[in-house]
């Protein structure tokens, strides 16, 4: 087996057990209901940016800015493509109860741009890598909060700046001026041995959360829509993406992570997203499991098709 695709499936596969782990743990009732938002809460405001700014100020390469600028624009560009392409995709779903529809909708703009692509990319490209992506996420964010989130309800001017204003993305602007700035190797070394000891933990301990939210197992009950998602999601817009990419004036390091990006299935964290602005956590849970399930084949494939086009 081909390196690059066995260190992809480990990869997916490593999610699935740190999801299990949050299963079980909701199962045995170590994680309450009622705790899952409030440490999500805390996952994201305060390990993750910690996360964001140590490989970025450390890892993100400075001299290469004029090259690498296009990702973020890519990371909202990909959002945007998927919204409008889900305004004529979301016809064909069968289910058309209104928060049902918004959620598919959702999953056509919205895809798992931060947790599952950090492992991949860490795995098969390296730390450095890892910063360029988080540099891409930074449009990602501003269209999870405007976009996404527009998609499940009605948008909110005033909710939307704050939301918009998160910690990850101050944390990813603080490091970015450190890192372009040269002024990086005036952070004691102390700072940063903390945010990595620290933000190590920000992803598994999201994927347990994640994985306590999808308890009980969700029952496949909209198996038609549910298919026709994964090949959307996996296969259709990945496609039609990854070709416009192919085609961008832009730097080979730029499209293969965009590429990857293109490739990820549903946000898991959109199982808690869609309870607090709305659309269906039902299928919210059945999306997340089923594409992450089907992109141990889909993610692994479509690297393989790039590799020599593009990486």
């Amino acid at each position: 087996m081909n390196e690059q695709v066995y260190l992809i499936i480990m990869a997916i596969l490593q999610i699935f057990g740190v999801l299990f782990i949050g299963w079980l743990a909701r199962y045995k009732n170590y994680i309450h209901e009622n705790e899952i938002n409030r440490w999500s809460r805390f996952v994201i405001d305060f390990l993750f940016p910690l996360f964001t700014f140590n490989y970025i100020a450390n890892e993100f390469e400075s001299n290469r800015f004029g090259e690498l600028w296009p990702l973020p624009f890519i990371g909202f560009g990909l959002m945007a493509f998927g919204a409008m392409a889900g305004y004529f995709l979301k016809k064909g779903v069968r289910n058309k109860d209104s928060s049902f529809v918004k959620t598919f909708h959702h999953f056509c703009a919205v895809n798992n741009y931060g947790f599952l692509p950090i492992i991949i990319v860490g795995s098969i490209l390296g730390e450095k890598a890892i910063a360029r992506l988080l540099f891409l996420n930074l449009g990602s964010s501003i269209g999870y909060w405007t976009i996404g989130v527009a998609l499940l309800g009605e948008p909110d001017i005033k909710k939307t700046i704050k939301k918009i204003l998160t910690p990850n993305l101050i944390a990813i602007f603080i490091a970015l001026f450190f890192a372009l700035s040269g002024l990086n190797i005036y952070i004691p070394t102390l700072v940063f041995k903390i945010s990595k000891f620290t933000g190590a933990a920000a992803i598994p301990c999201m994927l347990i959360l994640a994985g306590a939210t999808i308890y009980p197992f969700p029952a496949l009950t909209d198996k038609i829509d549910v298919m026709y998602l994964c090949l959307v999601r996996l296969t259709l817009l990945p496609i039609i993406t990854i070709a416009c990419i192919y085609f961008l004036p832009v730097n080979s390091d730029v499209k293969v992570i965009a590429s990857i990006v293109a490739l990820m299935p549903t946000s898991v964290s959109s199982t808690v997203i869609t309870r607090r602005y709305g659309g269906s956590p039902i299928f919210a849970a059945q999306a997340a499991v089923a594409t992450t399930i089907v992109s141990i084949i889909t993610v692994p494939f479509g690297i393989w098709l790039l590799k020599g086009i593009i990486f």
